[in-house]
């Protein structure tokens, strides 16, 4: 009876151990479990991006500044009293029109004693050269009366200059932008007191961004298909041919300033300053240049540096990297440089991201 007691409680024991090491052992399986979820990073959702090549516009339109084509600073080459200012601000001239004229009476008086010396020296070389073969002067006289004769004829020709110089005329037809002198003033040689414009030929000068001017082609002396809006005049295309393009680019903006001419148009008051819009064909089109676009929302800001955040496919981890954005507006912008087609991108909600988070595409509703 007690060796019957004894095998019970021995059986009982080693139960009792079994079931204890098996709790045990659950706890631990339960508790590295938990530990795992616990390492392990959670995704969220996210609205992904595959990149690929963008549908490229036909035309492309920029800000632009009108200029007049022709502009001339004009001023007198004399110093003088102005006794006749013939002109006012806005006026058009024509070419050779009377500007301003300078009081000319001392110029006057200059040329009547030039134009009596050279008269004298000539009559005394003339004489000289009657004289010389028969020997009655020398040949260093005869020399001295040239060399005299020489010199009152360009004082001569001097003093005419100076009086013509004392009328400011037109050197071509426009309008006076700018009167910076009034009448009875004095003035001082080559300060410019007149502005004249041409606008019957404009200029209109745009800012275009590298990108655009690299997938321009070569050997293309001139842009198609452009064209001049005037805020002004919403309405009217105004045709516009290239002229020329600056070959370095602005240090602070990173553009390069561009030239487009264009007629003045009848009956249309266009004048210097105003703003416009310039359209012109799209480069990229000619070239079939195969652009990279993404969406405004895909695209972070950090000091002077723009980025996005690139998905691993394989692990769906999220990294920064630096792209180049070209200039432009709109939902879509152009990647100069950072992405490739084929890469995966966040392309909203990216302000949450931080670099190594994990993401799952979002579904759809």
């Amino acid at each position: 009876m007690n060796k019957t007691n004894k095998n019970i409680r021995v059986k009982i024991t080693a139960l009792a151990t079994v079931l204890l090491m098996s709790l045990v052992a659950g706890c631990d399986s339960q508790s590295t479990s938990q530990g795992d979820e616990q390492t392990q990073p959670m995704s969220r959702p996210a609205k992904l991006l595959e990149v690929g090549i963008s549908q490229t516009t036909d035309l492309i339109s920029f800000p632009a500044i009108i200029q007049a084509r022709q502009t001339s600073q004009l001023a007198f080459q004399v110093t003088g009293v102005i006794i006749n200012l013939a002109v006012t601000e806005a006026m058009s001239v024509a070419k050779g029109d009377i500007l301003a004229q300078l009081d000319p009476r001392d110029f006057q008086t200059k040329l009547d004693l030039a134009k009596a010396q050279f008269e004298n020296a000539d009559v005394e070389y003339q004489r000289a050269l009657a004289l010389i073969n028969s020997n009655v002067i020398s040949r260093s006289e005869l020399a001295k009366r040239k060399a005299d004769f020489e010199v009152t004829k360009s004082q001569l020709a001097s003093a005419n200059k100076a009086l013509s110089d004392t009328t400011l005329r037109a050197p071509f037809s426009g309008r006076v932008a700018k009167v910076s002198v009034k009448n009875q003033e004095s003035v001082q040689a080559g300060k410019a007191i007149f502005t004249v414009l041409s606008l019957s030929k404009l200029e209109a000068t745009i800012d275009l961004p590298s990108n655009i001017i690299a997938h321009a082609a070569t050997d293309k002396k001139s842009v198609t298909n452009s064209y001049v809006v005037l805020d002004a005049a919403p309405k009217l295309q105004i045709p516009a041919t290239f002229k020329q393009a600056s070959l370095e680019a602005d240090l602070e903006s990173q553009t390069y300033q561009v030239v487009f001419g264009f007629d003045a148009v009848p009956k249309l008051n266009i004048l210097p300053g105003m703003s416009a819009t310039l359209w012109m064909e799209n480069p990229a089109k000619i070239t079939n240049f195969q652009a990279i676009s993404v969406p405004l929302t895909a695209i972070g800001i950090e000091g002077k540096q723009t980025y996005v955040w690139v998905v691993d496919t394989q692990s769906m981890t999220v990294s920064k990297r630096s792209v180049l954005v070209a200039n432009g507006v709109g939902e879509q912008l152009e990647i100069i440089d950072g992405l490739v087609v084929g890469d995966t991108i966040v392309s909203a909600g990216i302000s949450s991201l931080s670099a190594g988070a994990v993401v799952r595409p979002l579904l759809k509703k």
